[in-house]
Parts: C-alpha cells; structure tokens; sequence
C-alpha cells in the first residue's frame, strides 16, 4: 500500500534534478505501491518513449530516480510524477551542455628557422587538432615580398600524418632541380634575398568540419642553395658522463628535416625521450636509465634530409654527367660515442 504524507499535495510537489538523479521533491514517500515505483514516476526521452533503465531509492524521505547511463548532451529527458488520485506532475530536463573544444589553430610552421635555403624542398604545419582534408590547397598561399602570389609553388597532393594533425606540403621538385622543364619554363617558387609569407586562411576546416581560430601567417627569406650531401663527421656530439641521465646531445652544421629528425636515430639498448633544439640545429636523447660506461651506436637511417632534401652522402639537385656521385645502397650509417 502506498502512504502519502499528510501535508503533501499536487501543488506542493515537483521534480528537480540534482547531479544526474530526477528527484521528487515536496511528497514524503514511506513505502513502495503494489505496481513499484515505475508506476507513479518514470524518466524517458520522450512522452511517447519507454521509461529509461534505472534504479529507484529512497534519499531523506524523497523518491530519487537514478539511470542506468549517464545523461548524454543534448537529449532532453521527460519526467512524470503520477500521484494517485492527482494530476500527473511533468518537468522537461536537458543534458548536460557539451563543453565546446577550444577553437582548432596553427600552432607551429617548421623549419622555424628565419631564413630558407631558395630550393626548400617541404615545409610542415602542425594543427593543434586533427583537420578535414579535401580541396585544402585554395586556403594556402605564399605570397611574396610584393604581395604577389606564387603560382602552383606546391605538390597538389595532401599529405597528413595519421591523425590529420600535420600537413606536409611540397615544393614542386621540379622547379627546384636545375635545368629541367618547370624550372625552365617557370623558374623556381623562391629566388634568393626575396622575402615570402606563408598565409592559411582562416575558412581551413577541422576533423569538425569548424573554421580555424584565425588565419595562420609566416614570413621567411629565401637564402642561398643548399646542394650539398649531409656529412655527420661535421656534427659534433656532447657525450653524458657515466652515473648520469644528462642528455646526449648531437648540433648539426645546418638545419635539418623536422619530422624526420623525431624517427631517424636509435640507439640499440637504450631507452629515452628525443627533443629537438633551435632551428632543428640539434638533436637531444633524453636517457630513460643513467648511462652506462663504454661505447654505444648511434644508428642514423640514411632517410634523413636537410631541408632542401638532400640525405647522408647524396645531394638532392646534381648533373651526375658533371659531378657524379657514389650511388648508395645501404638503409643506415653509424657513429660510435663513448660514455666514460
């Protein structure tokens, strides 16, 4: 049998919600009816939508619903007081409100050095979330000292990192290697001494289909060329003392490829964390243990680049029927250091 309480009338009572339970506040349950408490309070997402799963208790004297699931954003939830011999109490919740992510925005260009050698041969965004590919190249544009527009500087091909975070864009090779077609016919995309701006338009979409923050702008001068292999003997190396977890440290004679730069060394036996420094000028491996002592391999994948492409031993732009050059076969090169 069902008690009311003697002081609780229709007038008197509603329905709230309190931290993700429906309560019935102002009617003073004390046992549960014959038909269970289902047959006088239910919760759905609808009037005309089953009641949802849940569990009923009594909480200081009022009847407390809890569902099953959490209460999902943007869904609206009906409850129904149904006192007998009264008219049904009804109140229209909402979800919680789903806290809207920041704004998606360009959070780095690299290189981030001021000034490019003229045969660049990529350059890198990163995206403080994944974006939307598709049709991205009319957002992009490079634009000269003269505000004029560089035609076609880029690959039409959108290359992504896997979660869509980082764009990778491309100068036309073709007009970077001397005394081929588009380069003839076109000229190169950078001319040394000349100062250029790098502009991503703000209409650029996120993995939401949600405009950028704001449009994304960075100005570099073109520099000389760069057609020189990539010789490690001129890295110098800072080697950690044995007992210690001070970083191994590699400067280079020039910049060189930021995201390669994150996967090209490995030292067998070692576990660490890599960072790179200024300019991508240098490579530092944090040691997870403290050093041991003697000689340790430093193991470089012959992928590597500078930033005009070119790799260990391997000019990116040369007439091999005027310079030719050794061709190389091997997947990877090393140096030794030793830790005293």
């Amino acid at each position: 049998m069902l008690l009311l309480s003697p002081i609780a009338s229709a007038a008197s009572v509603s329905i709230q919600l309190d931290n993700g339970a429906f309560k019935v506040v102002g009617w003073q349950a004390t046992s549960e009816p014959t038909g269970g408490w289902v047959s006088v309070f239910t919760v759905s997402t609808g009037p005309d939508v089953p009641p949802l799963f849940g569990s009923y208790s009594i909480e200081n004297g009022a009847l407390v619903f809890h569902t099953r699931y959490p209460l999902a954003p943007g869904v609206s939830y009906h409850a129904v007081f149904h006192q007998p011999g009264t008219t049904p109490i009804e109140a229209v919740f909402h979800g919680p409100t789903q806290a809207s992510a920041p704004a998606t925005r360009v959070v780095g260009m690299y290189p981030s050095v001021p000034t490019l050698p003229d045969n660049q041969l990529k350059l890198y965004l990163v995206f403080s979330a994944p974006m939307q590919g598709g049709d991205i190249f009319p957002s992009i544009h490079l634009i000269d000292q003269d505000g004029k527009p560089a035609y076609l500087p880029f690959v039409g091909q959108e290359l992504w990192n896997r979660d869509n975070s980082r764009l990778t864009l491309i100068f036309d090779p073709g007009r970077i290697k001397r005394g081929v077609k588009p380069n003839v016919d076109l000229g190169p995309v950078l001319v040394e001494g000349r100062r250029y701006t790098l502009v991503i338009d703000r209409d650029l979409k996120d993995g939401n289909g949600v405009p950028l923050a704001e449009a994304f702008r960075h100005e570099f001068t073109a520099g000389p060329s760069e057609r020189r292999g990539i010789d490690p003997k001129l890295w110098r190396l800072s080697e950690p003392l044995a007992g210690t977890n001070d970083p191994l440290v590699i400067t280079f004679d020039r910049p060189l490829d930021y995201a390669l730069l994150q996967d090209v060394f490995q030292i067998p036996g070692v576990a660490g964390s890599v960072s790179l420094g200024p300019g991508e000028t240098e490579w530092r491996f944090q040691p997870a243990q403290p050093w041991k002592p003697g000689d340790h391999n430093l193991i470089i994948d012959m992928a590597l680049e500078d930033l005009a492409g070119n790799r260990i031993g391997r000019p990116f732009d040369v007439d091999t029927m005027v310079n030719p050059v050794e061709r190389i076969t091997k997947s990877s090169t090393s140096l030794t250091f030793r830790i005293r």
